[in-house]
């Protein structure tokens, strides 16, 4: 009897440090709404696949932390620019008469959040 006590006490005090550590960090863990798609492309990164689509209607990839030499590539080939310059977390590309701007945010601390132009131009 005395054993089940001190395992139920243990198991309700580490499902309370879980919830105040969740608590403590949901504007982390929510940054960018609901956290479930942009893990589970994170975890189909490798090194075959270095960016992954999180959700292609809105243009938005994810990646490793930093740079993604591979998803820049894919845009320009797409798109048929050339990179310009990098603005702050903007990259800029054009063809000469039009100006693209692929934006990114750090995700967590490991990952970068890339946000494509419309999927129409595309």
């Amino acid at each position: 009897m005395q054993k089940k006590r001190i395992i139920t006490i243990c198991v309700l005090v580490l499902l309370l440090l879980m919830a105040s550590m969740f608590y403590l960090n949901r504007s982390v863990i929510f940054q960018r709404g609901n956290p479930i798609p942009y893990l589970r492309a994170a975890a189909q990164i490798s090194e075959e696949q270095p960016y992954v689509v999180v959700d292609d209607a809105r243009g938005i990839y994810i990646s490793k932390r930093g740079n993604c030499p591979e998803l820049f590539e894919y845009f320009q080939d797409a798109m048929g620019v050339e990179f310009i310059e990098q603005a702050g977390s903007g990259y800029i590309f054009s063809n000469g008469t039009d100006n693209y701007v692929i934006s990114s945010e750090i995700y967590w601390g490991r990952y970068t959040v890339w946000t494509l132009p419309a999927p129409d131009v595309l």
